[in-house]
């Protein structure tokens, strides 16, 4: 009985250490474990199409909005709901003439900052 008990509780502890725990996502993870705390969108006022970001972006070439038009060089408003920074760079790469948005602000028109249609790449995740 001894040994059918011990063998019990070694049984017990190997399968609860064998229970997958899912890990956190990294700020550079997308979908659906991740959350999208960064969104730009096509026009000023929050209108049109708009773009969710949960990591950083080396280029926007190949890139749509929700309205499915490009997006490269046609940012003119944005939201950052996220703890940090984010950068907008007019060129690829983070490169270029750059713009950015402080921890829980938003920006719903571009052309204030001297920004608009101009973003290509965004980093800061």
């Amino acid at each position: 009985m001894r040994k059918l008990t011990l063998s019990l509780g070694l049984a017990a502890v190997c399968a609860t250490s064998l229970v997958a725990i899912a890990p956190a996502a990294t700020a550079a993870e997308s979908g659906p474990q991740a959350a999208a705390c960064f969104t730009l969108w096509d026009t000023n006022g929050f209108r049109d199409g708009s773009r969710a970001f949960s990591g950083n972006d080396k280029t926007f070439s190949g890139d749509k909005w929700s309205s499915g038009s490009a997006m490269n060089d046609d940012a003119n408003a944005a939201k950052n709901r996220c703890g940090h920074w984010v950068h907008l760079h007019q060129d690829v790469n983070y490169q270029g003439q750059s713009y950015g948005l402080k921890p829980h602000s938003e920006d719903s028109d571009f052309e204030n900052n001297n920004f608009a249609n101009k973003a290509s790449s965004l980093n800061g995740f």
